[in-house]
């Protein structure tokens, strides 16, 4: 029952991106909003998890949305649109790491905090969460993405295949590789032993 459920659900979220869509072809301006609204966050917290910085991860995010907007004309209905979306964020990504990098210092970041320390165990789930993202960041950007994707946007390996325009198992092996090297460093780190 739960599988039907969930296929049935699916369906339903590919149709109303394909009816989202066709009314964009259009020119139906309030459709574009919905379909942003509907995956602005999701592309957003990809590119924070990408770049780990919110500052870039909105301006790359406005940068993707700006992509769709002149290739949603040109759209397919082939595969899942969110597929689609997430490789411009993908390629968007990964340009953004082939420019020069020009540094800026976030003003609100130097000014003081009025607010009480957080307790301990907030302290030490933000380290590990930062420990966790150093790793994460340390990566080749292919696996990386891969990583990413799977774990934090519960994607499939099929579909990340998809979005990155290889075979499934170049994505397997890449997620393979990627888990490899995390658990090494976690063990560095004397998180775990097996």
């Amino acid at each position: 029952m739960y599988n039907i459920l969930t296929i049935k659900k699916k369906e339903v979220l590919i149709i109303e991106d394909c009816n989202l869509i066709r009314k964009i072809q259009k020119h139906d301006k309030e459709a574009f909003d919905t379909l942003v609204r509907k995956y602005y966050q999701s592309i957003y917290s990809y590119c924070v998890r990408r770049t780990g910085d919110k500052v870039i991860a909105a301006d790359l995010t406005q940068d993707i949305f700006l992509k769709l907007v002149k290739s949603i004309y040109d759209y397919h209905f082939i595969g899942k649109f969110s597929n689609f979306l997430f490789t411009i964020a993908v390629n968007t990504c990964t340009d953004y790491y082939r420019k020069p990098q020009r540094y800026y210092v976030d003003i609100d970041s130097l000014q003081a905090s009025d607010e009480k320390p957080t307790p301990i165990e907030e302290v030490i789930l933000d380290e590990e969460c930062k420990l966790i993202k150093k790793m994460i960041d340390n990566l080749p950007d292919i696996q990386k993405d891969a990583i990413i994707l799977y774990y934090y946007h519960d994607m499939k390996a099929k579909d990340i295949a998809k979005i990155m325009g290889v075979k499934l198992s170049t994505i397997k092996s890449r997620l393979k590789q990627g888990k490899d090297k995390l658990e090494k460093s976690f063990k560095e780190e004397g998180y775990f032993e097996r």
